[in-house]
């Protein structure tokens, strides 16, 4: 961010913010999502981008993504309806030769869901810790923390953390061997998520996403968490970090 003369971190969280929301309309692999926010992070390491044009690189990557990710990409037109017509076909199709070109052709990255099955391996493939783990894996995204992070380690804080929540035990060896890691690796950057977890949450999109059935209602059930362990946190103001949520908040 320090090559952005026009952006700062809070401009990148609610671009991704905004992406999730994109992810869960259009019905997305997670593996798309997490792509597309990889390449943003290239551009924006490597180009100047200008604050107009941040929602473009966002389009346009994602855009890309779904492109190498998902057996039929949405329609560009798809994109543009999302972006409330902000910018035309035209637009997106020039950013999207311009990101490609830039990056060299390359989109090779491995995601973070790859090592999430491998870990969830070790626990039986539990449906509970690795939706909270899927959960907790996004939140992540919106912390400039994690953006210099492996998306192994990505993972491996995500089910750690979500064990924690759910008193699943120790980091016992089995876990250590499938995710790579020791406790004391994961531990630092789990309580750093538990801490931002604990902020004001002005990007509600995910928070929305998850507390839906079709996730377990994972966001609310952080909430009732948080407010057990945390009582004073400044996320239990939120509006949407409370259990008034309902399938309604569900994209048709």
């Amino acid at each position: 961010m320090m090559k952005q003369p026009h952006l700062n971190w809070h401009m990148r969280s609610i671009l991704v913010d905004w992406l999730i929301e994109v992810q869960w309309k259009l019905k997305l692999l997670p593996e798309t999502l997490y792509l597309s926010i990889n390449i943003i992070d290239r551009i924006l390491g490597c180009r100047k981008v200008s604050l107009n044009r941040l929602q473009l690189v966002g389009l346009a990557a994602t855009l890309l993504a779904s492109k190498y990710e998902e057996v039929v990409a949405p329609s560009v037109q798809n994109f543009v309806f999302l972006a409330d017509n902000s910018y035309n076909a035209s637009e997106l199709l020039i950013a999207e030769r311009y990101i490609f070109q830039i990056l060299s052709y390359s989109l090779a990255y491995p995601s973070p869901m790859s090592f999430l099955r491998r870990i969830s391996k070790a626990e039986s493939y539990d449906i509970r810790s690795r939706t909270l783990a899927k959960y907790l894996m996004e939140i992540a995204l919106l912390d400039p923390t994690f953006v210099s992070q492996t998306p192994s380690l990505l993972a491996a804080v995500g089910i750690y953390t979500a064990r924690l929540m759910l008193k699943s035990g120790p980091w016992t060896a089995n876990l250590i061997h499938y995710s790579g890691y020791q406790e004391f690796q994961v531990r630092r950057l789990s309580n750093r998520l538990l801490s931002f977890l604990q902020q004001d949450q002005r990007y509600l999109s995910i928070h929305r996403k998850y507390s839906s059935k079709k996730y377990m209602k994972a966001s609310i059930f952080v909430y009732d968490w948080l407010k057990r362990h945390f009582p004073t946190a400044a996320c239990l103001r939120t509006h949407y970090y409370s259990n008034e949520v309902t399938e309604a908040t569900q994209p048709n």
